[in-house]
């Protein structure tokens, strides 16, 4: 656990008792501080009680006044919608609010370089969709090649859960728009902007308010490398803010030009190809990667690719370690294969741009998609329609996405279980059923893993019969 070398004898407060919560807990009493902490769900309350933790109602002015620092838990709106009551305080009483990922970058800069043979590095990665699968496949890849690399953030362990740095230690870290958002400090060696796309947008004010809290990471950090995905508008004003500053840019993109930018790595008909200062010095069939399930990552690789690249590792090896990676459970997760037909797990699909990479990747759907809208516009799912053979929508979502698929055969299902039913009279052979709901599960599910298992548990009942 990472020992925060300032908190000896200060008065911490810890607002929020999930994951999260418990491990600054743990960290802060670790280093001899004092800790109260507070959630405003009494079972929380009570799992934090029988684990011993020292519970105060920091709802008092005279017990948050106490404090010198207050820690806030992802999950804890510290602006909007609406700020908490207890954030709102400590603003007006001039009590500094951080949260884990400030403080881990803070203790991170406060390392004794002149004592490690080896750097060590932290690499930060955010975006809409991606970053987990991104996170795990870096940790594959660099694992193989350095000694000491963990993962963690939004995905796995919390940050202050991992293990001091050594002499060449790589930490690889997800980090969420409400992770970044509240950070006091953010100072990656590395950061990667995957892509954006709505999202979160009542938590964050709206649609400019979640890019800010991306975008931070790049504009408001001291990263030397800044690998940018500029295929979206967000991704280009990013390049334009940074291309005059002293951040390397390591651009990656679909499109044939590359701006004029001295590194760029570009995917295209399936080959990644990396080009420095106009001349290609490397060049790669991604369908190579066919017989290990991985072609279906190319967005993930290539951004993988770079991290590795951005680490001086050369690119021959870093294209063999891809494999032997298994994807992550509910994103693109090829379940089984019945007669020919694919049954494909993508619950955590959660956004309409998660679903439009989806449907790109397989001919001859039958989507089974819906839940609780993000967002209502679902007009960009109809220029994937023609890898669509039929759309089978549930939940609440289910008559707006029926709406812009003016090509294409739709029904709409109380839930996923009818659906199901309905595509077991349609299928073929060759035939892909895709499970890419483009929404959030909270209609339903508590969560898209409790939905996407539901998903394996209806295909395997199918295949015993």
């Amino acid at each position: 656990m990472i020992f925060l070398k300032n908190f000896s004898e200060k008065k911490i407060g810890v607002l929020g008792l999930g994951i999260t919560g418990f491990s600054l807990i743990s960290s802060a009493m670790l280093c001899g501080a004092k800790v109260a902490c507070w959630d405003d769900d009494q079972k929380k309350r009570d799992e934090a009680k029988k684990k011993g933790y020292n519970l105060v109602d920091l709802n008092l002015e005279n017990e948050l006044r106490s404090l010198d620092l207050l820690l806030v838990s992802p999950g804890v709106p510290h602006l909007y919608p609406n700020t908490h009551i207890i954030i709102k305080s400590a603003y007006r009483l001039n009590i500094e609010v951080d949260n884990d990922i400030g403080l881990f970058f803070s203790h991170y800069l406060s390392l004794d370089y002149e004592k490690f043979e080896k750097e060590p590095k932290v690499i930060a990665i955010t975006g809409s969709n991606g970053k987990s699968t991104v996170t795990a496949l870096a940790g594959h890849v660099l694992s193989k090649i350095f000694d000491d690399v963990k993962t963690g953030g939004n995905i796995g362990n919390p940050v202050l859960e991992f293990n001091e740095f050594k002499s060449g230690s790589i930490r690889v870290i997800e980090l969420s728009s409400y992770q970044i958002e509240r950070a006091q400090l953010l100072n990656p060696d590395v950061a990667i902007f995957l892509n954006f796309s709505p999202d979160h947008g009542s938590r964050h004010g709206g649609k400019g308010g979640y890019f800010y809290s991306k975008a931070r990471l790049m504009t408001e950090s001291s990263a030397e490398i800044v690998v940018l995905n500029i295929d979206t508008d967000e991704g280009l004003f990013l390049l334009s803010r940074l291309r005059n500053t002293q951040t390397k840019i390591l651009a990656i993109t679909s499109r044939k030009e590359n701006l004029g930018l001295d590194w760029v790595i570009s995917t295209r008909k399936r080959f990644l190809t990396e080009w420095k200062n106009g001349r290609q010095i490397f060049n790669f069939d991604i369908r190579s990667l066919d017989e290990n399930d991985l072609v279906s990552l190319e967005e993930n690789l290539i951004a993988v690719y770079a991290i590795a690249r951005s680490l001086g590792v050369a690119p021959k090896k870093i294209v063999t370690l891809f494999k032997g990676f298994k994807p992550l459970p509910h994103r693109n997760q090829l379940i089984t294969t019945i007669k020919g037909v694919k049954f494909i797990n993508d619950s955590k699909s959660t956004n309409v741009a998660s679903a439009e990479y989806a449907l790109r990747l397989y001919n001859n759907i039958h989507w089974i998609a819906g839940g609780q809208p993000k967002d209502n516009d679902f007009s960009r799912i109809s220029k994937e329609q023609d890898n669509i053979k039929k759309a089978y929508l549930i939940g609440e979502a289910g008559l707006l996405i029926k709406s812009v698929l003016n090509k294409t055969e739709a029904e709409v299902f109380f839930n996923l279980e009818d659906a199901f039913k309905r595509v077991l009279e349609n299928i073929e052979d060759e035939d892909t059923v895709l499970f890419s709901p483009a929404c959030a599960s909270f209609d339903q599910y508590s969560n898209f893993e409790a939905r996407g298992q539901h998903f394996i548990d209806l295909t395997n009942q199918f295949k015993k019969s």
